[in-house]
């Protein structure tokens, strides 16, 4: 019951930060004046991850009075695209070594999971090994061990391999703290 009512205040917080977030992002926009801004992902092969998109607000410029044959121009938010994160342990490249050899396709590394697997790992830290707390995860593995023995633990695990070979994921993210390991993914 006590994970339940943690799991449900934390999705309470994630979620007012993103309408706090999305409300200042509009209050922002407005107070510019700025034109709407149309985000294009780039083009990427299907078997790669998706890249993330970063939108950082242009500088603010001061309007000044026209003269007779000025013309108005109007400026565009700058728009950035970032390289995916890249994975701190190199366990998504392990993971898609494993996965390609089961005629699976690559899972892309999220920070946002990764940082769930966090909290996950800190809960642990505090109670003992087990799944506290998954965030938006659909699925998760927890381990005590050292880095290099988790990869050979999951996969003689059937509950774990089948977590880590899920067919329909798409995302993961990993966390070490101490002996304890966390595998989110979506």
């Amino acid at each position: 019951m006590a994970v339940l009512n943690l799991k449900s205040r934390i999705l309470f917080l994630f979620s007012t930060s993103l309408f706090i977030l999305a409300l200042t992002v509009s209050q922002v926009a407005s107070a510019q004046q700025a034109a709407p801004v149309v985000v294009a992902t780039p083009s990427i092969a299907p078997a790669a991850s998706p890249a993330r998109v970063v939108i950082s607000p242009a500088p603010a410029t001061r309007p000044t009075a026209p003269s007779s044959n000025a013309q108005v121009v109007r400026t565009r938010p700058a728009v950035a695209v970032a390289a995916p994160a890249s994975d701190p342990y190199g366990f998504t490249n392990w993971l898609n070594g494993v996965r390609a050899s089961h005629g699976l396709p690559p899972v892309g590394y999220d920070p946002n999971l990764s940082n769930w697997a966090a909290v996950n790992n800190n809960q642990q830290q505090a109670r003992g090994i087990g799944h506290y707390v998954m965030g938006p995860a659909r699925r998760q593995n927890s381990a005590m061990g050292a880095y290099a023995n988790i990869g050979s633990m999951w996969m003689n695990s059937p509950g774990h391999r089948s977590a880590l070979l899920d067919p329909t994921i798409r995302w993961i993210g990993i966390a070490g703290q101490g002996m304890f390991w966390t595998f989110n993914a979506n």
